[in-house]
């Protein structure tokens, strides 16, 4: 039977290798929108219109289990029918998360509720505020793909990284006429400069954040890749000009991608049993050898004071095969406004976002604070790759 939505309310590669026929993509209600920008310039024909949206803090009734087709679904969503009928608050959403531990895709299926739903397999949670690219979507799940891909296209072209959560709305579901089907198709990012904004303003204050920040608001979810960049380097110098390296590193490396805590436990626990960090160096690496990373280029180290860590490659095939700078860096880098940019000229201190996605990692995993970092490689002074030291105590 045929579902009308419309009017009812409403590894980090995997994001861009969508597989079974392109399972993952991402949408919100209408109704749980904060806020809508303004949609992007395409020309009729050139692709669907995009548009950036924020969703807030919604309650969400669902259930969370690793899928390997979409057929696995149908079972959940008549459960899921049953139970929260009378209660949705939007339309059957399905949400996809990225570099947790699971085999197959990390699946939860189900509706933002006015209030809690629980049984045996569902269970209520808030979801976290998250901006989104989005586009609608015409037609049967198997040609999500092209949709998903264009927004993950538009990204690149804004310097803007995929956050580790995507989600498919369903508007208007018909299994009997997929054809009919329409989808709003959103894949979440990370809002740099508004998170640049906040940690600048808890360690400095608001005056003198602002300073730093000048310009940032005139940046949204369209603006070019390399007018992004300039923007970034401007307010680096104007950062180092007011700041000492540790509070360099404090800022900075809280702008980075929420790490899943899902990964971070599977680490912690091997430390928790062993009591030895090279176990969990090597358990790291034996994953990250099985993904297009191929493992460290540059192997940490722990002397007990010192954690030396350092990124792994986008695409290690490619990045092997590099033979100029530019390259490399496009090869190498996670950070989509250094990989996409024509020539970032950007001072290597940005490296300390980096540093900040594997702080989430180890502050838990050791059970202590990392309070103090030094860049010693990156790609953005020449070297082959981007590394750091954690000093501890």
């Amino acid at each position: 039977m045929a579902q009308d939505n419309t009017a009812g309310g409403w590894d980090r590669r995997s994001l861009m290798r969508l597989g079974v026929s392109g399972l993952a993509a991402a949408a919100l209600p209408p109704c749980l929108l904060a806020r809508s920008a303004r949609a992007a310039e395409t020309a009729p024909g050139e692709g669907p219109e995009i548009e950036a949206l924020v969703r807030p803090p919604t309650l969400f009734a669902g259930i969370r289990r690793p899928i390997t087709s979409r057929a696995e679904l149908e079972p959940r969503i008549a459960l899921l029918e049953v139970a929260c009928r009378g209660k949705t608050a939007g339309p059957l959403t399905h949400i996809f998360r990225f570099d947790t531990p699971v085999e197959g895709y990390d699946s939860e299926i189900g509706y933002p509720v006015s209030e809690p739903v629980t049984t045996d397999e569902i269970t209520t949670h808030t979801l976290r505020e998250m901006p989104f690219v989005a586009a609608l979507h015409e037609g049967p799940d198997d040609t999500i793909r092209s949709t998903a891909l264009a927004l993950h296209q538009h990204l690149d072209a804004a310097g803007l990284s995929p956050e580790l959560e995507r989600v498919e709305v369903y508007l208007h579901r018909d299994p009997e006429h997929p054809e009919r089907s329409r989808t709003r198709v959103m894949v979440s990012f990370l809002a740099w400069p508004e998170v640049y904004l906040a940690q600048l303003v808890r360690v400095l204050g608001e005056q003198p954040a602002r300073a730093i920040w000048q310009g940032g608001e005139r940046l949204t979810p369209f603006t070019p890749v390399d007018e992004r960049c300039l923007w970034v380097a401007a307010t680096l110098e104007r950062l180092k000009a007011v700041t000492t390296l540790d509070q360099q590193y404090d800022i900075l490396s809280r702008v980075a991608l929420v790490r899943p805590v899902e990964e971070v436990a599977v680490y912690r626990e091997i430390y928790a049993r062993t009591r030895d960090v090279n176990q969990v160096f090597a358990a790291q690496n034996a994953k990250l050898a099985t993904t297009p990373t191929g493992g460290y280029l540059d192997p940490p180290t722990f002397d007990g004071k010192v954690l030396h860590m350092s990124k792994v490659a986008y695409d290690r095939a490619a990045y092997d095969k590099a033979t100029t700078p530019t390259e490399r860096r496009k090869a190498y880098c996670f950070c989509a406004l250094v990989r996409e940019a024509a020539d970032p000229h950007l001072d290597p201190i940005f490296c300390y976002r980096a540093a900040g996605w594997s702080r989430q990692l180890w502050e838990p995993v050791l059970g202590v604070e990392l309070p103090r970092c030094r860049i010693t490689h990156s790609i953005l002074k020449g070297d082959p790759f981007c590394a750091w030291d954690y000093h501890l105590g």
